[in-house]
């Protein structure tokens, strides 16, 4: 699956540090030194594929994207960053715009209800999630997708104004998260048959590492050393 181009990625960056603006985000950084790249970790956590006459666009929401973007703003407070982390992390968020694509003219996409019938979210261990029904959310989370969905629209605009909010569980029965990205293992979401997988952890979030045989500076997901194959300490 490809990866959403530069500019989309930039727009949709904005769009994050503007909800930060509203006082919807915040944590500190996952990686203190250095902090991560927040492009490069919005582009980590989308999926796209243009293939056989459709578009599609997966966005994965989790709350680590709201601590990084929150960390590119001094204006957001303990309160504000308690509030929006009580109202996320019970859940798995995934936004997704798909479409019929159609020459010389703008994509047909799929309504809020056609999605939800097509896309499923999948654990490490292959077990699959269906999107929560509206009545099960806390209204607060709700609410705080219906102010970021007009954000999308106004300031991305074309696929972006499409995106439908999927909402899944954040943790199976006994409490462990169902996609972590800064843990050992995978996050899946199927849309009618395509899958759109996150191998994990994502090396945006984790500091970066030196290699003690070579000195190069390496992803924090690395276990060896690409140039030389040393054993590295990783992130802990």
């Amino acid at each position: 699956m490809k990866r959403w181009s530069g500019g989309i990625v930039g727009k949709l960056v904005s769009i994050g540090l503007v909800a930060v603006g509203f006082s919807l985000v915040g944590l500190p950084a996952v990686a203190q030194d250095p902090k991560p790249d927040l492009t490069q970790v919005m582009s980590d956590f989308m999926r796209m594929s243009n293939a056989n006459g459709e578009l599609n666009l997966i966005w994965w929401i989790p709350e680590e994207f709201w601590r990084v973007s929150a960390a590119s703003n001094s204006n957001v407070s303990q309160s504000q960053i308690d509030m929006v982390i009580k109202l996320v992390h019970p859940y798995t968020i995934v936004a997704v715009a798909s479409g019929k694509t159609r020459p010389f003219t703008t994509p047909t996409y799929r309504t809020e209800a056609e999605v939800r019938e097509l896309v499923r979210l999948k654990d490490s261990s292959r077990n699959t999630y269906s999107p929560l029904p509206q009545d099960q959310l806390d209204p607060s989370t709700a609410g705080l997708l219906a102010l970021l969905k007009p954000l999308l629209g106004k300031m991305a605009g074309g696929v972006s104004e499409n995106m439908q909010f999927c909402v899944f569980p954040g943790s199976t029965k006994n409490g462990t998260r169902i996609c972590d990205p800064t843990k050992e293992g995978s996050c899946e979401v199927d849309l009618g048959g395509l899958e759109f997988k996150w191998r994990l952890p994502l090396g945006s979030l984790l500091a970066k590492q030196k290699c003690p045989t070579c000195g190069e500076i390496l992803s924090g997901a690395y276990k060896y050393c690409p140039y030389d194959g040393t054993k590295l300490a990783g992130n802990k």
